[in-house]
Formats: structure tokens, sequence, C-alpha cells
């Protein structure tokens, strides 16, 4: 484990330091340049933070789409397994297995709440 400055920390600071700079240039290009740089690490810390709780979630919540399954021990793991579940839930939807009204139901009910979680991670403040 790394002292202090934590990875979290330093991302906040070049951030904001990022964020600074992009309000004193005068020249837009420069000044858009700047925030995206400043929003990209923004992303990056929020990810670091919360992916790993959101890839967990959706594991059970695959389980109900696409069939039961043991999650991997490891995150890294889990996250490639769950790149290959989507790959069955597209398959599954493809032929036709959600088109009943409840599993469409079920169908939606995840896409929004996955997309809910990723929103908030690259743009929280557009949750309202």
């Amino acid at each position: 484990m790394q002292d202090r400055p934590t990875a979290a920390e330093l991302l906040d600071a070049v951030e904001g330091f990022l964020r600074k700079q992009s309000a004193a240039q005068q020249d837009r290009w420069l000044r858009f340049q700047l925030l995206v740089a400043s929003n990209t690490l923004g992303i990056v810390r929020r990810e670091i933070a919360t992916e790993e709780g959101y890839v967990r979630k959706e594991w059970p919540m695959l389980d109900a789409l696409v069939g039961a399954a043991k999650p991997p021990e490891t995150f890294h793991e889990v996250e490639l397994a769950c790149r290959g579940r989507y790959d069955e839930l597209c398959d599954a939807i493809r032929a036709g297995k959600f088109d009943a009204p409840e599993r469409e139901a079920a169908l939606v009910d995840f896409l929004w709440e996955t997309t809910v979680d990723r929103v908030k991670t690259t743009a929280p403040g557009e949750l309202r």
C-alpha cells in the first residue's frame, strides 16, 4: 500500500490545478483542453473509487438475466468475466429471450440501474 498522498489525492490535486489553470486562460482552445484534462482525471478518480463495487453489484443482476454463475475471486477476473456475461446478454437479446413483457421489464431495470451507475462515474452532476 502506498503512503500519502494516495492515488485519489494526487488525481484530485492535479484535477484542481488544471481547473484553476483553465479559469486563468485567455485562449479559449487551451482553456477547453485544460477542462477536458481536468474532467478526465475526475472520471478516473471516481472510477477508481467506485468501479469494483459497481461491477460486483452487476454480477447478481446478470445472474437473474442470463443464469447464475459463481463469480471469480479477484476483481480483475470478475471484471473480465462480466464482459463475457454481457456478450451472453447481447446474444440472449438477439435471440428474443427478452421479448416477453416481464423479461423485457427486468432487462430495462438492469439497463437503467447500470446506466445510472455509469453516469455517477462519468458525469455525476447530470443526475438530478
